[in-house]
């Protein structure tokens, strides 16, 4: 196991204890690791166009955090090109502990590895951009009606064959 893989694995378990002790005893992560039968992939893997959807709060530096205080959420998102360099992400999310996940900002939004998955000819391409959402709002309508048809509409324009959503 390499060291970020050990870190990462360390952040799942304390993470997991935190929701725990915290907001949701019996909370558990339910793994998905087979494809669903209800949206087959159309292409090979190694063939498919990927795109990468967090709820983690990952913004640019240059682009305006997430508002954490309001108390109905904020369900607008971010792009974020997918050639970013990890050290240009910013954290901002008030249900979890962003310092550890500024540790290794792959834990949230794995951008190092949808790379070198991509070099390594696993998957075809990655799109143009990945998508941020906070993953709070209590307020669902602004992110039902206009936010998240918003993001539908760009993953459509990349050309995504694979959505990975990896949610906070």
């Amino acid at each position: 196991m390499t060291a970020v893989a050990a870190r990462g694995a360390n952040f799942a378990q304390i993470e997991r204890d935190h929701v725990r002790a915290r907001v949701y005893a019996p909370f558990d992560w339910h793994p998905f690791d087979q494809f669903s039968p209800y949206t087959p992939l159309r292409v090979p893997l190694s063939e498919a166009r990927v795109a990468f959807v967090t709820t983690a709060g990952v913004h640019l530096g240059r682009q305006p955090p997430f508002d954490v205080d309001s108390d109905a959420g904020d369900p607008s998102w971010r792009a974020i090109p997918v050639e970013t360099p990890l050290p240009d992400l910013v954290l901002s999310h008030g249900g979890y502990d962003t310092r550890r996940a500024s540790e290794d900002k792959n834990v949230v939004l794995p951008l190092d590895h949808l790379r070198a998955f991509r070099e390594a000819g696993r998957i075809g391409a990655l799109t143009p951009s990945v998508y941020s959402f906070m993953g709070y709002a209590a307020d669902t309508e602004r992110l039902l009606l206009d936010e998240a048809p918003a993001v539908a509409t760009r993953l459509l324009e990349d050309r995504a064959d694979l959505v990975l959503l990896a949610p906070t």
